[in-house]
């Protein structure tokens, strides 16, 4: 991925930052925050296309998050075309006739060599300050790039905790009988193909870097594990004459978890990151799958089809201690843990439809969050655990969704005749 390619100017020296909001009390109010039109600097002509890009990626992100809401333009007093983005060179009273909190003011500047320059303020209005101020050069390319991460710098002033604006999310795109691994940004924004076998590719999982992925592939016949940088770069992980199909990495990078099945008798393994040193650690008769480590690596949630039909089961990492967590619905499959351990998402089936669940492992309450339009699947946390993706078909065709924590807000993030399913949310 192309990276920004200077930093020219920084937060300014102040005080230990402030955090504002506390995004993990019970019921936090969303800030409201102005996001104005960029404006050209320095003597810049205008270059709307730039200033739309940028305001529609920052104002984009801050509105995703659940932690502000954004201000309707239409709402703006200040005279863009007069006021600066300094301090000193507007006015806060603007801002407080609107009752924005927060307002962030940019500016840029189209550099003869194509390049362009973007300068990011972030203040505080009820204090008629300036909290961060950020400066990026880069190619008109890097827009989004450069707006993310500015979102970022104003998730960590504001909350404290880091954004999650510049996370990618892997799926497999179905063309026929071809089976591909794309990746895309979080928003859905800048879709490309990552694997180009023409063959079934399933089950993608993110190295714990972000910078590369384990899958699941028939491109030799049966069904093994491969290791894929995004650079550049394959190792096959597993061989053999059985299925390997589900891995994911354990917290600290170390070990994969993964089905295998030999012989018809799908069960739990684990190994090293480059599929040394095998392990089996479920071995019963029944189908066990799927598995998800806790945070802290000291579980594993997985599925298991040992009374039936398949369930949720909690396991320590070396396989002992099992137990069930799911037992409302009698078909739930696909667990993915939080980055807190707090709940499990899971796919289940739901008067005759799949829906997107999570339940505490611990107290074993549950509950749905996404259910009432067709069928939904495969969900995947995000780094921060305030978002889920997931797969639906409620317009006739599987395609990538996200939802918040609380299943308030659901957004589409694909579109088009082809089938998408399976994604998974890349670390920070």
């Amino acid at each position: 991925m192309a990276v920004v390619l200077l930093v020219i100017l920084t937060t300014p020296v102040m005080a230990p930052a402030k955090v504002y909001l506390d995004i993990n009390a019970p019921s936090t109010r969303r800030m409201p925050i102005a996001v104005q039109v960029p404006v050209p600097m320095e003597g810049s002509e205008p270059v709307p296309l730039i200033a739309r890009e940028t305001r529609e990626v920052l104002a984009g992100d801050l509105e995703f998050s659940g932690v502000f809401r954004v201000l309707d333009p239409l709402l703006y007093m200040e005279d863009v075309a007069t006021a600066g983005i300094k301090t000193g060179s507007f006015g806060f009273e603007d801002w407080e006739l609107i009752n924005a909190e927060a307002l962030v003011k940019t500016g840029y500047i189209l550099k003869s060599d194509g390049d362009v320059e973007v300068e990011f303020h972030l203040y505080d209005v009820f204090q008629k300050k300036e909290i961060s101020a950020k400066r990026w050069k880069g190619s008109p390319g890097q827009l989004r790039r450069m707006a993310h991460m500015f979102a970022n710098e104003v998730m960590k002033q504001v909350t404290g905790d880091e954004g999650i604006f510049l996370t990618r999310v892997l799926f497999v795109q179905s063309q026929g009988e071809v089976k591909e691994i794309f990746a895309m940004d979080y928003d859905g924004a800048q879709p490309r193909r990552v694997t180009r076998n023409g063959s079934i590719n399933l089950s993608p999982v993110w190295w714990p870097d972000g910078e590369g992925l384990i899958y699941t592939s028939y491109k030799h016949g049966e069904p093994n594990l491969y290791s894929l940088g995004l650079k550049g770069g394959e190792e096959k992980i597993t061989g053999g004459m059985g299925v390997d199909v589900g891995a994911e990495f354990s917290p600290d990078g170390r070990k994969l978890a993964f089905m295998r099945d030999e012989e018809g008798n799908p069960d739990i393994y684990i190994t090293d990151s480059r599929g040394k040193g095998l392990t089996r650690i479920t071995w019963l008769r029944s189908v066990e799958a799927s598995p998800t480590w806790s945070p802290d690596g000291s579980r594993i949630a997985f599925v298991s089809d040992r009374y039936g039909q398949p369930q949720i089961f909690v396991m320590n990492a070396d396989g002992s201690d099992t137990r069930r967590v799911t037992f409302d619905g009698a078909y739930n499959t696909s667990p993915s843990w939080s980055p807190d351990g707090e709940l499990i998402a899971y796919t289940s089936r739901v008067n005759g439809k799949f829906s997107i669940a999570l339940v505490n492992p611990d107290t074993l309450e549950s509950r749905l969050l996404v259910g009432e339009e067709g069928n939904n699947e495969d969900p995947s946390w995000s780094p921060d655990g305030r978002h889920i993706v997931f797969a639906s078909d409620r317009t006739g065709t599987y395609q990538i969704y996200t939802v918040d924590r609380n299943g308030r807000r659901e957004i589409r993030l694909t579109s088009g005749s082809e089938k998408r399913m399976q994604p998974t949310w890349s670390p920070r």
